[in-house]
C-alpha cells in the first residue's frame, strides 16, 4: 500500500508513461482495435431505458486499454468512443460535455489499473469513482444543460440504476481483469 506522499509522483509517472506509449505502434493497434470493440459494445451491448438511461457494456473494453496502455490512452479511447458513436448513431445533438466525461472515465480506470494487480477494491473504487463522479453528478449537470431542468427528476432512478449496475460491473470488470493478466504471458510465448 503506498502512502499518499508517494502518489503525486506515481501518478506523474502513469501519465508520462502512458503519453510516452502513444509513440508505438502496437499501441495504437491494440488501442484501435479495443476502441473497435468497445464501439460493438456500445452499439449492441446496450439496454435503453429512455433517451438518458442506458445500460452498457462499453466500459469493458475501455478497462483493458487502461491496463496496458495507462491514463493517457484510455483517456483518448473514450473521447473518441463517445466521438465516433455520436456519428455513427447519434441519438441526440453532439454535446462536448459527454466528450469529457467518456475521457474522465478513461483517466480514472487507467490511474487505478495501469501498472497494477488490479485487484478487486480498485475496481471497486474505479467504478464508484465512475459512478458518482461522471456517471450520476456530471453526466445529470450536462443533461440539464442540454434539456433543461426537468432532467434533475431523473437524477434518483440514474442513481438507482448505477447502484444497481456496480456489483454487475464489478463482477465483469474482475473477469476482464483476470484475462488481461495472462496477455503479456500469452505474448511472451509467440
Amino acid at each position: 500500500m503506498r502512502s499518499i506522499a508517494s502518489w503525486f509522483p506515481f501518478v506523474l509517472r502513469q501519465f508520462a508513461d502512458s503519453a510516452a506509449s502513444l509513440r508505438r505502434t502496437r499501441t495504437l493497434t491494440t488501442a484501435g482495435i479495443l476502441l473497435a470493440i468497445q464501439m460493438v459494445l456500445s452499439s449492441y451491448g446496450v439496454i435503453e431505458v429512455n433517451d438518458s438511461l442506458k445500460i452498457s457494456l462499453a466500459h469493458l473494453a475501455l478497462a483493458p486499454t487502461a491496463m496496458l496502455f495507462g491514463p493517457v490512452v484510455a483517456g483518448l479511447q473514450g473521447a473518441l468512443s463517445d466521438i465516433l458513436g455520436f456519428l455513427l448513431k447519434p441519438t441526440g445533438p453532439y454535446f462536448p460535455g459527454f466528450t469529457l466525461s467518456a475521457l474522465l472515465g478513461g483517466v480514472i480506470y487507467g490511474m487505478m489499473f495501469y501498472k497494477t494487480e488490479c485487484r478487486l477494491w480498485q475496481i471497486v473504487l474505479a467504478r464508484l469513482l465512475i459512478i458518482v463522479l461522471v456517471n450520476i453528478c456530471l453526466n445529470t449537470v450536462f443533461l440539464t444543460m442540454l434539456y433543461g431542468p426537468s432532467r434533475l427528476a431523473t437524477l434518483p432512478l440514474r442513481a438507482f440504476k448505477n447502484i444497481i449496475q456496480l456489483p454487475f460491473d464489478c463482477v465483469l470488470l474482475t473477469s476482464v481483469c483476470r484475462l488481461m493478466r495472462r496477455v503479456p504471458s500469452m505474448m511472451a510465448a509467440r
